[in-house]
C-alpha cells in the first residue's frame, strides 16, 4: 500500500514539475552540499593555521625569554667579578696587599701533585693538583695560590713541591726566599721549569 502511494506521488511530482526543474532542483542540493562541505573543510583548515601560528608564536616568546635568560647570566657573572674586586680591595689594600702565583714551565721533567706554602714560617696554603690543572698551567696558565697582607719589612716564603720527577720517581723539592716589603702590592712567583741541559726540574721562588 505504501509502495503504491509513493509511486503516485512521483507521478504528481513529475507531472506538476517538468524533468528539466527537476534537473536543477536536484543540482541545486548537491551544489548546496558541496558550499557545506566546503566551508566545513574551510573552518578546519582556519583552525589548523591558527594553532600553528600559535606554536610559532610560543616558540618565539620562548626564544626571546631563553636569550634574556643568558644575557642576565653573563650580568650577573660581570658583577660577581666586580664584587670580588671590590671585596679584596677592602680586605687586601693595595698598601699591604702580597699575592703568591704558581707557574710551570713545560712540566716535560716533573709531574707537579702539591704544594705547600710558608710564610715567615707559618703554613699559610696548600693545594692538591688535578690532571687538568696540570695542563692549565703547562699551557702557560698562572695560578694565584694565596693572597695576604704583609706588612712592610723583611719577611720569608718557603715552598715545597712534591710530584714525579724524571722516568716517575717521587720528586720532593723545596725553595726559599727572604723579601723586603716594601709600600705597594707584593708580587711573588713560586715557578718550575725544566731544565733541559740537566734532564731535571728546577723551583725557584721570583719576586715582582
Amino acid at each position: 500500500m505504501n509502495s503504491e502511494i509513493l509511486v503516485m506521488n512521483m507521478n504528481k511530482l513529475l507531472s506538476a514539475y517538468p524533468l528539466p526543474l527537476l534537473a536543477v532542483l536536484v543540482l541545486l542540493a548537491g551544489g548546496l552540499t558541496s558550499v557545506n562541505s566546503f566551508g566545513a573543510d574551510q573552518s578546519i583548515d582556519f583552525a589548523a593555521q591558527a594553532q600553528k601560528q600559535s606554536a610559532q608564536q610560543a616558540l618565539k616568546t620562548v626564544k626571546k625569554l631563553s636569550t634574556q635568560i643568558q644575557k642576565l647570566k653573563l650580568s650577573v657573572v660581570d658583577l660577581n667579578k666586580d664584587l670580588r674586586l671590590m671585596e679584596e680591595e677592602l680586605l687586601f689594600p693595595s698598601s699591604t696587599q702580597a699575592s703568591v702565583f704558581v707557574s710551570l714551565d713545560i712540566g716535560q721533567f716533573f709531574t707537579l701533585e702539591s704544594i705547600k706554602l710558608k710564610l715567615d714560617g707559618k703554613q699559610v696554603a696548600s693545594h692538591l693538583y688535578s690532571e687538568k690543572q696540570r695542563r692549565a698551567l703547562a699551557r702557560g696558565g698562572i695560578q694565584r695560590l694565596h693572597l695576604t697582607n704583609l706588612n712592610q719589612g723583611l719577611h720569608t716564603v718557603s715552598a715545597f713541591f712534591t710530584g714525579l720527577g724524571p722516568n716517575g720517581r717521587p720528586y720532593k723539592r723545596g725553595s726559599e726566599l727572604q723579601f723586603t716589603k716594601g709600600k705597594g702590592t707584593q708580587f711573588l712567583e713560586l715557578a718550575i721549569i725544566d731544565d733541559v741541559a740537566k734532564q731535571e726540574p728546577t723551583f725557584t721562588i721570583k719576586q715582582w
